[in-house]
């Protein structure tokens, strides 16, 4: 049987307008990236968001990984930085956690497919994790370039990092 929740999309269950709708998406996008390269053995080509209001969404990073565990830590960086910023704006509820998790669904699946157990892509989270936290306000600079221009090279995001990395 179908409940009235099974049938609401994610985008019903967050219950933003479209602005928030971008920026929730492109801070996804923006937690992948940073997570990524912040592991130091990553190459970004570009990050591209595309949002119609009313419409699908289209949001993708295009990435290249030197090693295996940079993929660990790449891939819950997207859901991460979407459940901080949900807190960090005072927007978090059950409801929108679910559904964050749930748009989040390629990327778990991702992970499962790379056949590590359950404490591997703990411990790649919980590094993805504090390279958020140290990157924090990078994350939220890409994602507001992200939503502002609909795309972000890899070299430019490099560059964001490291002005706020090395910012007095």
């Amino acid at each position: 049987m179908t409940t009235e929740l099974a049938r609401l999309r994610i985008r019903d269950c967050l219950a933003f307008d479209d602005r928030q709708y971008l920026l929730f998406t492109a801070v996804h996008e923006a937690g992948h990236a940073v997570a990524g390269a912040a592991t130091g053995d990553f190459w970004m080509g570009e990050t591209v968001l595309t949002i119609h209001p009313g419409a699908l969404t289209d949001a993708y990073t295009e990435v290249s990984w030197g090693d295996i565990r940079t993929q660990l830590v790449y891939l819950p960086g997207g859901e991460l930085a979407q459940m901080r910023w949900l807190h960090e704006q005072r927007l978090w509820t059950a409801m929108r956690g679910r559904a964050t998790r749930n748009a989040a669904l390629h990327d778990h699946a991702a992970l499962r497919s790379l056949g590590f157990d359950w404490r591997a892509r703990h411990a790649a989270a919980q590094e993805a994790d504090a390279h958020l936290a140290r990157h924090w306000s990078a994350v939220l600079d890409v994602a507001g370039r992200l939503a502002a221009a609909g795309r972000i090279s890899g070299d430019e995001v490099c560059e964001v990092m490291n002005h706020h990395l090395f910012a007095p």
